[in-house]
């Protein structure tokens, strides 16, 4: 998507100027937009609190249905269908699924969507959809203490980058494909037209319908982490040239 792409360069740009974080390439004029990763990395642990990174990576469930009516513009047809998917996803550890993304077209390179798939995380009990990017140590004789939760974080950035690619969700060989085509056939059996299985659990299926709902997710996420860097950005510009 042009607009991650547009802020991940931006984000380079801006650092390459300042020289603020060591990344391998700080020539402004060719950006590689890999190098967002370890400036947004140190932003989120030293301009933000475990607590405020939190309140970033958290969704509830009905707020995913608003951004499918404001944002996207779907129609009220789907939204029956986008309702099961959501319940479906907020209980995919007891679905019996296997990984919905498909295998990575590379070797060698790490999957995005895999990954961000399998940290993805819902609590019924307030954050709903979530990652887990601050941990709560405590530790004997201590008191309790908030830390960020590096590999978690490494995982999203690693996802907002594939976000700026050409296509919004990956497409493996040919075999993954028709494997993709049948959906959760390894599981539950083929899938007829409807989304639904005709194995001998006879359970919706709707694996592509659930990779684009995690892709809602990435994406809503995303957005709060680039107005999050620009709000605390614009306060760092204001701050300078008010000394």
């Amino acid at each position: 998507m042009k607009v991650y792409r547009a802020f991940l360069e931006e984000a380079v740009k801006d650092d390459a100027a300042s020289k603020n974080i060591v990344t391998n390439n700080d020539d402004e004029t060719n950006v590689a937009i890999q190098d967002a990763i370890p400036i947004l990395h140190h932003f989120c642990t030293t301009q933000l609190s475990p607590h405020e990174l939190g309140q970033i990576f958290s969704l509830q469930r009905s707020g995913l249905t608003e951004i499918l009516k404001s944002k996207y513009k779907i129609t009220s047809a789907y939204a029956i269908v986008f309702c099961a998917v959501v319940e479906q996803l907020s209980n995919f550890n007891h679905t019996g699924y296997g990984v919905d993304a498909p295998p990575c077209c590379n070797s060698g390179v790490d999957d995005e969507e895999e990954l961000f798939e399998t940290v993805l995380n819902y609590s019924s009990r307030g954050q709903g959809f979530n990652l887990v990017v601050a941990e709560n140590i405590i530790e004997e004789d201590c008191e309790e203490e908030w830390k960020v939760n590096q590999e978690t974080l490494g995982i999203f950035l690693k996802r907002m980058i594939s976000l700026a690619g050409p296509t919004l969700l990956a497409r493996a060989a040919k075999a993954a494909d028709d494997d993709d085509n049948n959906d959760d056939s390894s599981n539950d059996g083929a899938e007829n037209g409807d989304g639904q299985t005709n194995g001998s659990n006879n359970k919706p299926s709707f694996r592509s319908d659930r990779r684009v709902v995690r892709l809602m997710i990435a994406r809503y996420w995303a957005d709060r982490l680039i107005e999050k860097y620009r709000s605390v950005q614009g306060q760092g510009v204001d701050n300078q040239s008010s000394t």
